[in-house]
């Protein structure tokens, strides 16, 4: 074989296709930290993705991040459910403080791989309890099927090949994932119950409540959630959250759908995220 004109031992090409590997990864590598007041939040990427997911931390979703502030308080746990690279996860962790914990949940594995940097990288290694195992109506293996195995995408599908907008999925590839509920994860695995729960999970959310029913209707019964309001179950959660004593309390769109619905596009072919809290 010849590169640039000469000929090299296979296991020299081998170390400097190595070499070239690795000085692609550190140039794409960077530590980026997002500001907020008096707070720093710091991130490490290694994809456009994930830049954009870090940089728009305050903007994309400003509803999440008002929910957040106003909602979560020191001592208190949250599940973040679906939690990505950590970007709620983080403001989340700063919200409890040390006396608080929060359950960050990504099957996702190169995503969680970048969760786990983002808990190192803000030193909330006492806060966070980083998962990577998935969260289900009942406990078992499934099929994980991954839209792309690229660290900080979406749409990947536990147990399904209907996407969140009922279009299918081709995987790239399937990974055979633990899932189990948040009803076993409480009542028999030790997980302190949550006073709040976020649930993005690109369809699957019904699923998750459904594995939960024990909580919503126990005395330690989350304060609030907030739930992404998809295609695929959206007509079901609301009366499912009505049933077990909550009320819709708000609903926003993120900034992108939020553009697209003021040049006239129709709300619904958009999911959005709904607020419940316990009735009075």
């Amino acid at each position: 074989m010849r590169i640039d004109g000469r000929t090299w031992p296979p296991g020299r090409i081998a170390r400097r296709r190595n070499l070239l590997w690795d000085r692609l990864q550190a140039w794409l590598v960077r530590d980026i930290v997002v500001v907020d007041g008096a707070e720093e939040y710091r991130f490490r990427c290694q994809n456009l993705r994930e830049f954009r997911r870090c940089g728009d931390m305050f903007t994309k979703e400003p509803g999440t991040c008002d929910w957040l502030r106003q909602t979560v308080g020191a001592g208190e746990v949250f599940y973040d459910i679906g939690a990505n690279i950590g970007v709620y996860t983080a403001l989340a962790a700063r919200r409890v403080g040390e006396s608080g914990r929060v359950y960050a949940f990504e099957p996702h594995c190169g995503t969680f791989a970048r969760l786990l940097e983002t808990v190192a990288a803000n030193k909330f290694e006492a806060i966070v309890r980083a998962c990577s195992f998935a969260l289900h109506d009942r406990e078992g293996f499934y099929d994980f099927n991954y839209r792309s195995t690229i660290p900080g995408t979406s749409n990947s599908q536990l147990d399904s090949l209907a996407t969140a907008k009922e279009t299918l999925l081709v995987p790239d590839v399937t990974e055979l994932k633990f899932a189990t509920s948040v009803d076993a994860l409480v009542q028999t695995h030790g997980f302190a119950p949550p006073d709040h729960v976020k649930i993005d999970v690109d369809g699957n959310e019904l699923l998750i409540l459904q594995g939960m029913r024990g909580l919503l209707g126990s005395t330690d019964r989350p304060k609030s959630l907030q739930l992404e309001m998809n295609k695929r179950h959206r007509a079901e959660i609301e009366p499912f959250m009505q049933s077990h004593g909550y009320e819709l309390a708000t609903t926003h769109y993120s900034r992108t759908s939020q553009k697209q619905i003021h040049k006239g596009r129709d709300p619904d072919e958009f999911s959005y995220n709904a607020i419940f809290r316990v009735r009075p």
